[in-house]
């Protein structure tokens, strides 16, 4: 099975469950990241594919996750749902050896195993902002500002879930797609999302600082408010609302 023929299976799968893929080569991952994160182990030419979840995600397969009492929501049940989902996704793609890997898996060291946000924007899905790219920079030097992606149609109403990495499917002249820029390089929105995502991500505004077609529905933005400790308390009630409606 070709690059073609893969890159249709996994969006017939996943985009209609609210996911959306992005295919990129390890050599653009490789040629940016700190060499510590370096995906030293494949060939230049692999190609690999990156999983969004959009906001529609939480509704569409999240959700009726949640509310099958045949699922242990003890660990964690979004990544486990979204593990789920893209394993019955490749489980049919004959003749490849694929190693995923998803946004919380960690050495033993506690680094992460690969960036997703680098991953995020040599891939095309979302415009990495970081202080680098500031001639200016306003934040104190001794304070570790941490970079924030954006997606064009999504602001931050999204999350980088997983990297699928086909370890003998190469494609060296895979067109490459850059980010689109979403606030056109103005300097001074740079800082203020920077802000908003480093001082106070709890109230969201950093994922409203450009025009979306769609944010986390007030349900999904509960669950995610609530401290991961009580999560499964906050499932377990909606499960209880849900048995009493039918």
């Amino acid at each position: 099975m070709g690059f073609d023929a893969i890159y249709e299976l996994l969006q017939n799968n996943l985009l209609e469950c609210g996911f959306e893929v992005y295919p990129f080569l390890i050599s653009w991952y490789n040629s940016i990241v700190d060499p510590l994160f370096c995906l030293s182990t494949y060939d230049n030419d692999t190609v690999a594919f990156l999983i969004v979840s959009t906001p529609s995600m939480f509704e569409k397969i999240f959700l009726p996750y949640a509310l099958d009492r045949n699922k242990d929501l003890t660990r964690d049940p979004i990544d486990c749902c979204v593990k789920e989902k893209i394993q019955s996704a490749i489980e049919n793609i004959p003749d490849h050896e694929i190693d995923v890997l998803f946004d919380y898996d960690l050495w033993p060291t506690r680094r992460p195993k690969i960036v997703m946000q680098t991953v995020g924007h040599i891939s095309g899905a979302a415009h990495f902002y970081s202080r680098q790219q500031l001639k200016n920079d306003p934040f104190p030097k001794d304070r570790n500002m941490m970079g924030v992606c954006l997606h064009p149609k999504y602001g931050g109403w999204f999350a980088l879930r997983s990297v699928l990495i086909f370890k003998t499917l190469k494609y060296p002249l895979l067109p490459r797609i850059a980010p689109i820029d979403c606030l056109n390089g103005d300097e001074s929105l740079i800082i203020d999302v920077l802000k908003r995502f480093n001082y106070c991500w709890e109230d969201n505004t950093y994922r409203n600082v450009i025009p979306v077609i769609e944010t986390y529905s007030s349900l999904q933005q509960s669950y995610f408010q609530t401290q991961p400790k009580d999560r499964l308390v906050w499932l377990e009630n909606l499960r209880q609302n849900y048995d009493e409606k039918i």
